[in-house]
């Protein structure tokens, strides 16, 4: 009986051993290396280099300007400039999508003119046309009048000129080439004006404006003027 305390010391000793080397081997200790290893890895990780985004996006803004100096977009070399230097203030900018927008505004802004919708037509114009096309769609309404306009083909329209200032105002004039069935008609229906048979041949100059460096994406039509 007087032995078994001393056998329970004993097993608690030798756990205690058992421990310890446990730890050891999980920890570790010191061999005098320490500082070398720390030298190495810091070597290692000096070596490693990041990738630049400004020299990233310096070398893909410098394609790119590659690309528009060597397309041309214009046969008129001071228009085909300008084009070039608004797509370098912004690489959104592309010509011939520019053209396919301007062709969809033509017909948008006829259609809306003709039905007396004025609202959705402000953010596309100048304060002067807008001002302009709502007096003539008043005016209409008084006298109870309407406006048919048939639009019968519109050409893909041509590029006439193009302006740029410092501060990145363009401006755009295109020649719109269609061919319209245009009519007047009292409040019985009746043609007061055009003929429902005759189909014009229309060509005008449409000059639209913008601040290419805007995020507004809309382009405004500054004035209309016809081409003889």
């Amino acid at each position: 009986m007087n032995n078994f305390p001393f056998i329970d010391i004993f097993i608690l000793a030798m756990i205690a051993i058992f421990i310890i080397n446990r730890l050891r081997n999980v920890l570790g200790k010191k061999t005098g290396n320490e500082t070398d290893i720390v030298e190495k890895f810091n070597q290692k990780t000096s070596k490693f280099t990041e990738s630049n985004p400004d020299k990233e996006v310096l070398e893909n803004n410098n394609a790119l300007k590659s690309s528009y100096d060597n397309n041309v977009y214009h046969k008129d070399e001071t228009t085909n400039k300008i084009l070039k230097d608004i797509m370098k203030l912004n690489s959104a900018f592309n010509v011939d999508d520019f053209i396919d927008g301007a062709k969809k505004a033509f017909e948008f802004i006829l259609t809306n003119f003709a039905l007396n919708e004025s609202k959705p037509l402000k953010p596309l114009l100048s304060k002067s046309i807008f001002d302009d096309f709502s007096e003539q769609i008043k005016g209409r309404l008084k006298n109870g009048n309407s406006l048919v306009i048939t639009i019968l083909s519109i050409d893909d329209p041509d590029i006439l000129s193009a302006k740029l200032d410092k501060k990145g105002n363009c401006e755009i004039s295109l020649e719109f080439k269609s061919q319209q069935v245009q009519t007047t008609k009292n409040k019985k229906g009746d043609v007061i004006e055009g003929d429902d048979n005759l189909i014009l041949s229309i060509s005008e100059i449409w000059t639209f404006s913008k601040n290419i460096k805007s995020k507004d994406p809309n382009w405004i039509l500054e004035k209309i003027e016809e081409n003889n």
